[in-house]
């Protein structure tokens, strides 16, 4: 049996990277994203930018794991994102998350940020189910 999840429920911080050359390299092969803004120091610099800025999925890619080590009995059916601030190669952030719904018999719906230090730099929701208590 698994305990029912409640509005209000909080998910334990986590932090992610930072994210080195060869961890974007490997993802742009893997993902087909290869970018040059994403891996080439010159290009990002061209762009404003200290460092390479990591992807974007990365990011949405560390969310589902996250959601799953607060509840390895949860399904993840959807997780929508928005991308609003960059977050460079040599850079770490942390998520955290919040319940701010849930009903018996749907899926409750997360709240998820991830932020650079104080600044936001993901903004998403998460639809999760679990077994039935």
């Amino acid at each position: 049996m698994s305990a029912p999840i409640a509005r209000g429920d909080q998910l334990a911080p986590r932090s992610y990277g930072p994210f080195e050359a060869a961890d974007l390299e490997a993802y742009a092969a893997a993902s087909l994203d290869d970018n040059p803004l994403h891996l080439d120091p010159a290009i990002a610099a061209k762009a404003g930018l200290a460092a390479p800025p990591i992807h974007g999925m990365l990011i949405m890619a560390c969310l589902e794991p996250y959601v799953r080590a607060w509840r390895p009995d949860a399904s993840v059916a959807k997780i929508a994102a928005k991308f609003v601030e960059p977050v460079l190669a040599d850079e770490t952030f942390e998520i955290t998350g919040k319940v701010v719904q849930a009903a018996p018999g749907a899926p409750a719906v997360l709240r998820l940020t991830a932020r650079r230090g104080t600044t936001l730099v993901c903004l998403a929701e998460a639809f999760v189910a679990v077994p039935p208590a």
